[in-house]
């Protein structure tokens, strides 16, 4: 709006004003005085004083404006597949390991650390799917490495560890991920692999700086499961490891 003392008193001003508010448009003020003091019920709306402002202005409202219309657009091309827009949707879209819906649902806007009802991360979702293309499509979008679901308090990589797939941990570590979280149990990933007798998953963990001595819950390390279970391979590898 081009604003001046003498149009800010005008009747039809003030309703142009009153109807931007009313459809939640976003409304400056072109002042073509820079010493007017604008009127009370103006004082919220941005003041530009000249070109330079109002170039500026409109640069950054395109890019808003463009992000907007690639949610619309994104949300429109859900709707057509037949999915519903929620967050639901987006957890079982995730679970099913479909590709494209789920690049739609984050273009939408739908945050990439979203959980489930059951509070577990989409990322964790599609780890414990073996849905790599959707881990990595999470992580490209922003998903942080090392959430932790709320059920049995697994990170990712956890998870990884637990469906018995090295290709996920092998990118879960390359990409930074923290290798001694601990479960609600007190569990590490390297406790998940003793337990499994994976002695790869092992072997990858500990090259990565895993903690074979850290202890669970219950007072017990990676090493103590292997003395347990009377794991040879597993002891021998940690002694290997030791030297």
């Amino acid at each position: 709006m081009v604003a001046s003392a003498d149009s800010a008193n005008k009747t039809w001003f003030s309703f142009a004003i009153g109807y931007g508010y009313g459809k939640k448009a976003r409304i400056a003020l072109y002042r073509t005085d820079p010493s007017w003091d604008p009127p009370r019920y103006l004082k919220g709306l941005p003041i530009i004083d000249n070109r330079d402002e109002l170039v500026a202005f409109y640069r950054i409202e395109e890019a808003e404006w463009s992000i907007l219309q690639k949610r619309s657009v994104s949300r429109a091309a859900i709707l057509e597949m037949g999915i519903s827009f929620h967050a639901d949707s987006l957890a079982h879209c995730v679970e099913e390991g479909d590709l494209k819906a789920v690049e739609l649902f984050l273009k939408a806007g739908f945050h990439p650390n979203s959980r489930d009802t059951h509070g577990v991360p989409l990322i964790c979702l599609a780890t414990r799917r073996k849905h790599k293309a959707v881990v990595e499509l999470l992580l490209e979008f922003g998903a942080s490495i090392d959430l932790q679901s709320e059920d049995r308090g697994y990170s990712p990589l956890m998870d990884a560890v637990f469906v018995g797939s090295l290709e996920l941990v092998e990118l879960f570590l390359s990409r930074g991920a923290c290798v001694d979280l601990a479960s609600k149990d007190g569990q590490t990933a390297l406790v998940i692999a003793v337990g499994r007798n994976d002695e790869a998953m092992a072997r990858l963990l500990l090259e990565n700086g895993a903690d074979a001595g850290a202890t669970d819950k219950l007072g017990f390390s990676a090493r103590k499961y292997a003395e347990l279970f009377h794991n040879s391979l597993m002891l021998s590898l940690f002694e290997s490891h030791n030297s």
